[in-house]
């Protein structure tokens, strides 16, 4: 008996081994039909059937949907894990995007889909019900750079595995559901560049912890937060705290007011935070300067003022400190030199310690901390210059902006010695004294901008050896002597050094010296004479007139009669009548 029901075990492994077999062999030679059906659908909403070429409707035995372009489907389960739809769009005979209407529910199909991509289309009817919220399996989901409308539908927190979502770059208004700011496994969260409004959820910068294998806790919660360029309002209240696992925060280009918090007792792991172009008033946090993983600050487009703090010097790792546009008061501090500026792996939160995987660099595809992140890109814009950092070359790019304030006294000498600083910008400032001659040991030194200031002296002639130096003004100061004129100094045109009056640089550069007279800065004199000129004009106006009343006088008796006349008169007015009766009949003989 016993035997029996061991043979009957063995048939039926046997049995259910080879069905599994026929059911992996059956799903890699043409997916299945469900799934097939429904990418074909997509396909036909499109009148250009010459996209998606390989996406073929025929039931041979090679047509197989896994191998289609844009699909990734699991090896061993055959079910589409991956599907990259991104920036597939007819454009009309205006030029104008006329993607088709995106049927929604055809994702059902998709029941092991973890990553959707439909970024940069023209889509533009957002449903999450009977469709994409009912997808509890998504991870990973692109919408950015659509034309989306409308508001978020709070069913999206149903979607509990989502850790990515992207949705950057498109018309959607109102406020962020709270369902979204509690989602548990979200790491990334992407709402730049629509019409979002209200207050930001306070809740969604808090962070958890979580038990682990290991000893020690993780922290979970959002890594990056960009809610850039939208409408959000109001203030950041000062319970405001900074989760352990954040490490992006971008709130650049909103109306924020009030105070910028003073609270960040867990933000030991953040990298980059961008404020700028809001309307916070007051000075920088304390806290601040105590958050030693920071590598980007930026707080340009504010009305913060007071002087800028030495504490700000303790920000070691700094590689980007933008705070332009404000109304900083007081000197440079001299210790800026002990800032970093210079090559700094920053990555996600793991942990106790912030680390980024490539993974995830290369995912995350938005604008962040004023320049473009993208594919594991950086690109910075600076003076209309736009260049690229990629790969190991991303964390090259250094700078350090303070323009647009109200700093006075002298550059610090010590900034010279900011060997690895890649862009500098001091430019409307009210800063004295002279260019520092430390700043020849700028040797990566890319862009320098010190214009609009009331410096003097001399523009040191060593500057002429820092050979990445492409942008360089000096426009609107008092400098003197003559400009450096070797190397890439041999290029720059009259726009970097126009305002300063006792400035001159040689014909050699295709320059031509101003007038040594001064101006005042940033003005034009509206009464300045040329007096070569105008003695040349007044003489020859002179000898004209003259002639002329000489020929009057000699051609016409009358005239000539009445002018000696009057001669007469003047002449015994002014010397009595025995001068002017002999004088008289001297002229009558």
């Amino acid at each position: 008996m016993e035997w029996a029901l061991n043979r009957k075990k063995q048939w039926l492994v046997l049995v259910g081994t080879t069905l599994v077999l026929v059911q992996v062999l059956v799903n890699t030679s043409g997916c299945f039909r469900e799934e097939k059906r429904s990418l074909l659908e997509f396909k036909s909403a499109y009148s250009n059937h010459s996209l998606l070429p390989s996406w073929v409707d025929d039931d041979d035995s090679d047509s197989n949907c896994c191998d289609w372009e844009r699909v990734e489907c699991d090896p061993s389960s055959g079910y589409v894990f991956n599907l990259s739809l991104s920036n597939i769009r007819e454009l009309d005979a205006y030029g104008r995007c006329s993607s088709a209407h995106f049927n929604w529910s055809l994702l059902l199909t998709f029941t092991e889909l973890t990553t959707l991509d439909l970024s940069h289309n023209c889509f533009q009817n957002f449903v999450c019900e009977r469709g994409l919220c009912e997808m509890r399996q998504i991870e990973e989901l692109y919408l950015n750079d659509n034309e989306f409308e409308g508001t978020l539908d709070p069913l999206m927190g149903n979607m509990t595995s989502l850790r990515t979502l992207d949705l950057s770059h498109n018309l959607l208004s109102g406020s962020i559901p709270a369902s979204i700011a509690v989602m548990p496994s979200l790491r990334i969260l992407n709402l730049g560049h629509n019409h979002f409004s209200g207050s930001i959820p306070v809740n969604m910068f808090d962070g958890r912890e979580t038990s682990s294998s290991e000893t020690l806790p993780h922290p979970t919660g959002l890594h990056i937060l960009d809610l850039s360029h939208n409408k959000f309002s109001g203030h950041l209240p000062f319970s405001f705290t900074i989760s352990p696992s954040l490490v992006f925060i971008n709130l650049k280009g909103n109306n924020l007011t009030g105070k910028i918090p003073d609270y960040y007792p867990g933000g030991n792991n953040i990298v980059a935070i961008d404020f700028s172009d809001n309307k916070f008033t007051g000075t920088i946090p304390w806290s601040i300067y105590s958050l030693e993983s920071l590598t980007f600050l930026l707080l340009a487009g504010n009305h913060l003022q007071d002087q800028l703090s030495h504490y700000i010097c303790d920000l070691r790792n700094l590689q980007i400190l933008d705070l332009s546009r404000n109304k900083f008061t007081g000197s440079i501090p001299s210790c800026l030199n002990n800032i970093a500026f210079r090559d700094v792996n920053f990555v996600f939160s793991h942990g106790k310690k912030a680390s980024v995987s490539a993974d995830g660099a290369k995912r995350y595809r938005t604008q962040i901390f004023g320049f473009k992140y993208r594919m594991g890109e950086v690109q910075v814009i600076t003076k209309g210059s736009s260049r690229s950092y990629e790969g190991d070359t991303l964390k090259i790019m250094s700078a350090l902006d303070l323009s647009s304030n109200q700093l006075t006294g002298e550059i610090p000498r010590e900034l010279g010695e900011l060997s690895s600083l890649h862009a500098l910008n001091l430019s409307h400032n009210h800063l004295t004294g002279s260019i520092p001659e430390s700043f020849c040991n700028l040797e990566n030194i890319e862009s320098m901008d010190l214009s609009y200031n009331s410096l003097s002296g001399e523009i040191p002639h060593d500057l002429q050896d820092l050979y990445y130096l492409a942008i360089f003004n000096v426009s609107y100061n008092n400098l003197s002597g003559i400009a450096p004129e070797g190397n890439q100094f041999g290029i720059f045109d009259d726009s970097n050094y126009e305002g300063n009056p006792f400035l001159h640089w040689t014909n050699s550069n295709r320059r031509i010296p101003p007038s040594p007279t001064p101006l005042e800065k940033g003005k034009k004199d509206d009464c300045f004479i040329d007096l070569a000129s105008f003695y040349w004009t007044f003489s020859a106006s002179y000898v004209t007139v003259l002639l002329a009343l000489v020929t009057i006088l000699w051609i016409n008796p009358y005239w000539r009669s009445l002018w000696f006349y009057f001669v007469v008169r003047f002449l015994l007015k002014c010397f009595g009548h025995s001068l002017g009766d002999g004088f008289y009949k001297k002229i009558m003989k």
